[in-house]
């Protein structure tokens, strides 16, 4: 018997997937609250990478990140794990985002695809018309995402922390 070319997926095998991405990301935000450093750092440090994240500098996410959070003193490894916004599934919606940003920004127009010329100049201006509204619409969007994240990661911190304090304290330990 020849095994099938594309294995059938039942209701089992979707629920698995789902489990796998649901423990990824429990795992995601669990690496966030056991950041050491105070609370301030550390939410810096994932906001800045939020806000890297979501610009079209996909080659340099981390190095731009870690680079940002070092210039301003924020947690390196929070900048590191906050790119991952960016992530492989979400960067085509990402990116669709900017330059509709992009776009509305600078005015431009969309390109268009004529088949009659393909002369390298205007290959060149037709990547200059999509690339410019992409970054501009990236930098807004990654400014915007800073304050947000910012403050919403530090809240969560002290609430994680203070309520493993409170914890610890009543089992006897101390923090």
């Amino acid at each position: 018997m020849k095994p099938e070319p594309f294995p059938i997926q039942t209701r089992k095998t979707k629920e698995r997937r789902f489990n796998r991405w649901r423990r990824s990301l429990k795992l995601f935000y669990l690496r966030i609250l056991r950041l050491r450093g105070n609370p301030e750092k550390v939410a810096g440090g994932v906001a800045i990478g939020i806000a890297v994240g979501l610009t079209p500098t996909v080659p340099l996410h981390f190095l731009l990140a870690i680079l940002i959070a070092f210039l301003l003193g924020k947690s390196k490894l929070a900048a590191a794990l906050g790119v991952w916004v960016g992530n492989p599934f979400l960067l085509p919606f990402i990116y669709l985002l900017d330059y509709k940003v992009g776009k509305f920004i600078t005015g431009t127009a969309a390109p268009l695809l004529p088949f009659s010329s393909f002369s390298i100049t205007h290959l060149v201006d037709l990547g200059w018309n999509i690339c410019y509204p992409l970054f501009i619409g990236g930098l807004v969007v990654g400014l915007i995402s800073f304050l947000p994240a910012y403050f919403f990661v530090k809240q969560i911190l002290i609430l994680y922390r203070e309520k493993r304090r409170n914890r610890s304290v009543k089992v006897g330990f101390s923090p």
